[in-house]
């Protein structure tokens, strides 16, 4: 008894000095010790001397730590009352352990170093089980943290030997709780003390499976076994932990995964077969049992076999109906998978028309935004913050499912899902201030829509068509002299000149062989014979979506030196596969109205890449789009693989070298 007490007041010596750092880090508990149950409890923060000083629209997330190891988060409204925010909760009886964060816009205070946290005590004043792991777990381990902690910059996460103090802390004061945490307790050991403890954790697990008044929850039995199986390596003893788990839970984790792992090689040789047992599986093994359910096997293919679930069907049988039967259980964070292979990519590559893709769109973008926060680790974000996750989260589909409802001509519903991603996307690339300036102008939004490019030209994030626009609205009232000067004013020459810099620094001098190609239309092109001309040189393919991206950039380069008699522009298509590839190329072409001289690389279909090996080999690259510039001696200057989104960065770029290029000569 004398040990007990001695260690009870070392831990509430602790809490106390944790509490006094908070008052000084800008946070006082009242009372002073939160006891589970109570209400009204009271948070006062104090900004004074923390980054969220004089900042007049603060904001609050607290966290509980629950019995089953994760937190839940809550928004905690505060007000301010003489320069200090006071926010009033009600402490869980199952809670442990609370923490604060503070937040406006783009800055949060965790109030570290010692974090704004302390211990909900039971109603003796007593430390409660879990408590102590918490605390460790709080400041030291990414999984067990709240989001952003000890990613944050004034992040002092504690030493190793003291999270192994902390767990030892609560093994002495509640002994029973080692085999509910013993996944955690190795993970720990694994980071800090790898290999130090495993005879002693194998006597630990000799003892679980010796105890049969031991009560334990089927996670807690798969933890134990997958520190046998991969941190002891001992394949008997994992057995035998298997067998228990099984006997205690027959329709449990490790009877899933071996279900998921059987129908998900099924899936390779006789499809039919899979599809029938994975229906079978979904009885036996309903989502809702397993929503927090942790395993590696689970972790590795329980997502794969919703995947070859749904794909199956559509890909053999142009059969959506599993897509539909299934959604509320394929795991949350693979519905952005789901949505990127049924809908995104065939709307992107035009396989499967707008009004077919739009009700299984609608189906997956529902989903992801009005399924409830069911998982843990869903419940590390409070409910306003959550929101803000999906969108994040979700913007590509998001995005997508904007764009079909515009291809079919509801402009008001695509112009609503536009604006939820707006915030992210902007003017920030031309995907999509392109897409969201057409949908203002058939809004007949004329002043916002001239304001929105007005700041897209600001961050080179702008095609022709949104220029002309531009100028449209300019000439309106405007001479015609003046629209560059105009145009000029919303550039941001900081970022002009620092790119200016950049693409000069990237000027090589290399020698390179300069071959005679066919040229669309007819007859050949000898680029050897272009010695005094700078030539700017553009693989791509038909089936390339960077490639076709990045054309009206190439376009507006074009335009800018069509009069110039020493520049010459070429786009040599490569790698088709198709037999008819010429005819393709020369269809798209003509349907996006360029204005190129495109060649085209040697060879037969599948084969036709000749000169694009060549270059690949010699000068270290791969992959198109490729762009190179070769100066009058026929040299290779420039040379850039991908693009960046930007078409007026792209020509602005090519026009650096070209000009830099130029003033050698001289």
């Amino acid at each position: 008894m004398k040990k007990l007490t001695t260690l009870l007041i070392l831990l509430l010596t602790v809490f106390g000095n944790i509490c006094a750092n908070e008052e000084k880090s800008g946070v006082q508990f009242v009372p002073q010790y939160i006891i589970e149950g109570t209400k009204n409890n009271q948070v006062i923060y104090n900004p004074a001397g923390t980054i969220l000083e004089n900042e007049t629209n603060i904001k609050c997330v607290i966290y509980y730590w629950m019995p089953d190891f994760h937190w839940e988060a809550f928004d905690l409204p505060i007000t301010q009352k003489e320069g200090k925010w006071i926010g009033t909760f009600n402490a869980p009886k199952e809670a442990s352990l609370l923490t604060c964060k503070f937040y406006s816009g783009d800055k949060t205070d965790y109030g570290w170093p010692a974090t704004y946290t302390s211990f909900i005590l039971d109603k003796n004043k007593n430390n409660k089980p879990t408590a102590n792991i918490g605390w460790a777990l709080l400041r030291s381990d990414e999984s067990k943290s709240i989001p952003g902690l000890l990613a944050d910059s004034a992040a002092t996460p504690i030493a190793g030997d003291v999270v192994m103090m902390w767990f030892n802390n609560e093994f002495q004061r509640f002994n029973s709780q080692l085999p509910h945490t013993f996944g955690l307790l190795v993970k720990a050991l694994n980071r800090y003390k790898r290999g130090e403890k495993n005879d002693i954790l194998r006597q630990n697990i000799e003892q679980f499976l010796a105890n049969d008044k031991l009560k334990l929850s089927n996670q807690d039995w798969v933890d134990i076994y997958e520190v046998a199986k991969f941190t002891l390596s001992d394949k008997e003893l994992a057995a035998r932990i298997e067998q228990k788990e099984k006997e205690e839970y027959p329709d449990g984790i490790l009877s899933r995964d071996k279900e998921v792992w059987r129908i998900s090689q099924l899936f390779v040789k006789e499809q039919d077969q899979a599809q029938k047992d994975f229906k079978k599986f979904m009885k036996r093994f309903p989502t809702k049992k397993f929503l927090n359910a942790r395993s590696q096997n689970s972790e590795l293919f329980y997502s794969k076999i919703f995947r070859s679930v749904i794909y199956d069907r559509i890909m053999r049988a142009d059969d959506y109906s599993n897509l539909k039967k299934f959604i509320h259980d394929i795991p949350y964070d693979e519905l952005i998978t789901t949505h990127w292979h049924v809908v995104e990519v065939c709307f992107n590559n035009g396989q499967v028309t707008p009004e077919k893709l739009l009700p299984h769109s609608t189906l997956i973008i529902n989903e992801m935004m009005t399924r409830p926060q069911l998982t843990n680790a869903q419940k590390l974000y409070s409910p306003s913050e959550w929101e803000s996750v999906k969108l994040q989260k979700y913007s590509m589909a998001l995005f997508a499912h904007a764009r079909i409802l515009a291809a079919l001509g509801q402009t008001d519903e695509a112009y609503r899902y536009a604006q939820m991603v707006y915030p992210l996307y902007t003017n920030k690339t031309t995907f999509f201030t392109e897409f969201y300036s057409g949908l203002l102008q058939k809004k007949n939004m004329q002043e916002e829509l001239v304001e929105y490019i007005k700041g897209c030209v600001n961050t080179n994030a702008v095609t022709q068509e949104m220029l002309d626009i531009l100028k449209a609205d300019y000439l309106k009232t405007n001479d015609a002299s003046g629209f560059e000067a105009y145009l000029d004013s919303f550039r941001n020459k900081d970022k002009e000149t620092e790119a200016k810099e950049h693409a000069i620094s990237q000027i090589i001098n290399e020698p390179i062989h300069l071959y005679e190609l066919d040229k669309l239309g007819g007859g050949r092109v000898n680029l050897a014979d272009k010695k005094g001309k700078i030539l700017f040189i553009d693989f791509w393919a038909t089936w390339c979506g960077p490639c076709k991206a990045s054309m009206p950039g190439g376009q507006m380069a074009v335009d800018r030196y069509k009069d110039d008699p020493n520049v010459e522009f070429y786009f040599i298509d490569t790698n088709e596969t198709a037999k008819n590839y010429r005819q393709k190329v020369a269809d798209f072409i003509k349907s996006k109205g360029y204005t190129f001289n495109v060649l085209f690389d040697e060879g037969e279909p599948g084969k036709q890449d000749k000169v694009f090996k060549d270059y690949c080999k010699s000068f270290h690259t791969s992959g198109i789009p490729l762009k190179m510039i070769i100066d009058g001696e026929g040299r290779l200057r420039w040379m850039q693989g991908g693009y960046h989104g930007s078409p007026v960065g792209m020509a602005n770029e090519i026009g650096y070298i070209i000009e830099h290029l130029k003033q050698e000569k001289k």
